[in-house]
């Protein structure tokens, strides 16, 4: 009987065991699957934020294109409405140019259009176009657009058209001169 016994021991204890290898085996194969399959799920999402800032951009840019082919009137039409202030035409000619200027800006912006910051903004040659510099006697302005000549327009990160600036530059004194 415990010839059987031990017999019988031996036996589980076998079996036991090559459970327990099947089982580190078969953990083993999960694991690896487990982490194939999270790769390719983070390489998924990578490719869809991929080819979601491509769409943006892309949606930008024919945004940009419808907005720069009627830019241009756009501004033949403010100019003309600032001409005819500097004659001081009569108000009531110019009411009804005024809010079709208001109403062709605001059809821009709601396809993204917006102005580039100007006067006291940081320069930068991406949005701006530097004119001129002028001097400054403030440091805090070193750097920083002064004046704008002509608005900057962009849509999202497209510039249609830098703004036009003087840009401040700033020079420290030089040190007074101590008399011996």
């Amino acid at each position: 009987l415990i010839y059987e016994l031990n017999t019988h021991i031996e036996k589980t204890t076998t079996e036991r065991n090559t459970a327990r290898e099947k089982v580190n085996e078969l953990a083993g194969r999960l694991k690896s699957v487990s982490a194939a399959y999270q790769r390719q799920g983070e390489e998924v999402l990578k490719a869809k934020e991929r080819l979601e800032r491509q769409s943006k951009f892309k949606e930008d840019r024919r945004r940009g294109e419808v907005v720069s082919s009627l830019f241009e009137p756009y501004e033949n039409l403010k100019r003309s409405i600032d001409a005819m202030t500097k004659a001081e035409v009569d108000n009531s000619h110019l009411d009804g140019l005024q809010l079709v200027a208001s109403s062709i800006l605001n059809a821009f912006n709601g396809l993204g259009l917006e102005e580039i910051p100007g006067v006291g903004s940081k320069f930068d040659p991406i949005i701006h176009e530097a004119l001129m510099t002028t001097q400054t006697n403030d440091p805090a302005l070193k750097d920083a657009v002064m004046q704008v000549f002509a608005a900057g327009y962009r849509i999202g990160d497209l510039v249609l058209r830098p703004a036009k600036v003087i840009v401040g530059m700033y020079e420290e004194p030089p040190a007074p001169v101590e008399e011996p």
